[in-house]
């Protein structure tokens, strides 16, 4: 099976991946639809466009689970209310987690200047034998994690300066190289629509496979 069928969408930093028995989603923002079907909410760090109450209520249902920082634990029951009971608390030292619905998370460092390390993380997700590694807000891949799929930040701005060189540089760092690649994290920002488009091209001329999947206008 192709691992990009079991991706729904990725819009800004946010990535949906379902399959017959679970829908995932992490950090959630700018949702254009309530579709109350979230088994699996993951936050991989607090800043406003990747922590929305608002659109975390457009997917959430009464089970489902949490993976996320303990400062966004924290939001999660005062904003919304979440018990205790459906939220772990996620750092990049947590050890690996699996749900009943089939679904293996792993925490991984995310860290850049605006980000200390601790601050967030970057995360890997299993599903039907696929690993997804979703980086989150970071200047650095994590060198021992192997995926069939990556979703590497490219905003240029915040994360990833001169995501031209620097990305393939921290691809070429890791262990294995991914399958495919998904830039993402770029667009919403001025200046960074064509991100994707330009990192795309320079990855293809390097030998590797590449999908865009955000919708740029």
């Amino acid at each position: 099976m192709d691992p990009l069928k079991q991706i729904r969408f990725v819009k800004h930093g946010t990535v949906c991946i379902e399959n017959n028995d679970a829908v995932v989603y992490v950090d959630p923002y700018d949702l254009d639809h309530a579709e109350h079907d979230a088994d699996l909410i993951i936050i991989t760090h607090t800043h406003s466009d990747h922590f929305s109450p608002a659109d975390i209520e457009k997917i959430s249902k009464s089970d489902t689970c949490f993976a996320v920082t303990a400062d966004a634990a924290v939001k999660l029951k005062k904003l919304l209310q979440i018990p205790e009971e459906y939220i772990s608390h996620i750092n990049c030292e947590t050890p690996s987690l699996y749900y009943e619905f089939g679904v293996g998370i792993t925490p991984v460092e995310a860290e850049n200047e605006n980000h200390p390390l601790g601050f967030g993380f970057g995360v890997v997700i299993e599903m039907d034998g696929f690993k997804y590694y979703v980086s989150g807000d970071t200047d650095r891949l994590a060198q021992d994690t192997d995926c069939d799929v990556l979703f590497v930040n490219c905003d240029g701005v915040y994360n990833m300066p001169d995501f031209l060189n620097l990305v393939p540089k921290e691809i070429k760092k890791m262990d294995q190289p991914p399958k495919v690649i998904v830039p993402y994290h770029y667009g919403s920002f001025a200046g960074t629509k064509q991100n994707g488009k330009q990192l795309a091209q320079v990855l293809t001329e390097q030998g590797y496979q590449v999908k865009l999947l955000i919708q740029t206008n």
